[in-house]
């Protein structure tokens, strides 16, 4: 699976490459996502790429969301699925207008074998079903 360390910040932040679809398969977009510990949740992206795979079509019940800080939003979610290296993952999506990174989050870490080595510039993660 394509993984890798940005540099964008310091530390360097793990990123996996993977793409999204809607329930429907008809649309779809690749993205890299910030491997997040600290998101409890599957998979959270910016409004704008949630718009343009028609989530919005697909939304159930909105869900509480709460910052380290305390603070609660309310989240949109949706179904979609998630492609990485061909195994296609059904999940959750969540959005709301102050998303500006993607993240996968630890619900869908816990699907997945993950060997995260910054020292040697290494990050492999292996999905398990």
């Amino acid at each position: 699976m394509k993984a890798y360390f940005s540099n964008i910040v310091e530390p360097k932040i793990p990123i996996v490459n993977a793409t999204l679809y809607n329930p429907l398969l008809d649309k779809k977009v690749s993205i890299d996502f910030i491997i997040d510990t600290g998101f409890a949740g599957e998979i959270i992206i910016p409004l704008d790429i949630y718009m343009k795979l028609n989530l919005h079509l697909f939304e159930g019940v909105k869900k509480a969301g709460k910052f380290i800080t305390g603070m609660t939003i309310k989240l949109r979610v949706s179904r979609a699925i998630l492609d990485l290296n061909g195994i296609r993952i059904p999940c959750n999506v969540y959005t709301y207008l102050g998303v500006f990174r993607s993240l996968l989050g630890r619900k869908l870490l816990e699907k997945m074998e993950m060997i995260y080595s910054p020292k040697q510039n290494k990050i492999d993660l292996k999905v398990d079903l």
